[in-house]
């Protein structure tokens, strides 16, 4: 079926043979990231996956049964002509925040690591001491 009016197929040829791969990997990044949380008796495992990022682009907070994730990262390519011309000049932002309530966590002993785009928290839980019920009479 051949049309005049040009599909979205043809802009993102035109996107990619243009501006190359750079830019179409800017468009199709993701615009959150994946978390896995496991509880056990004695903690919360949370598995956050986070390509592309370095440890020094990721925040990490707990506070008020709340932990949070956050992200930012700018890149940047600037190609210049022999005169110091801009032929091209790409920039991008990319910033994410999520929020998990985990209660009862002993704050003082959380720990955290970055490996190979993968942030692992553990979150171990308080103790916590049984309180005695009150016994409640029926008048």
């Amino acid at each position: 079926m051949n049309s005049l009016f040009p599909s979205r197929r043809d802009f993102m040829n035109l996107n990619r043979n243009f501006f190359g791969d750079s830019f179409d990997n800017l468009f199709s990044a993701a615009s959150s990231f994946d978390v896995d949380i496991k509880e056990t008796d004695t903690e919360y495992t949370l598995e956050a996956d986070m390509p592309g990022l370095t440890k020094e682009d990721i925040q990490l907070d707990y506070q008020d049964n709340v932990l949070s994730i956050g992200s930012h990262r700018e890149e940047g390519k600037d190609e210049t002509d022999k005169e110091g011309n801009y032929i091209r000049r790409e920039r991008s932002v990319r910033s994410y925040k999520r929020q998990f309530i985990l209660r009862d966590v002993d704050e003082s002993n959380i720990t955290a690591k970055f490996d190979n785009g993968v942030l692992t928290v553990q979150l171990p839980k308080k103790e916590m001491k049984q309180k005695p019920g009150k016994k409640i009479e029926i008048q």
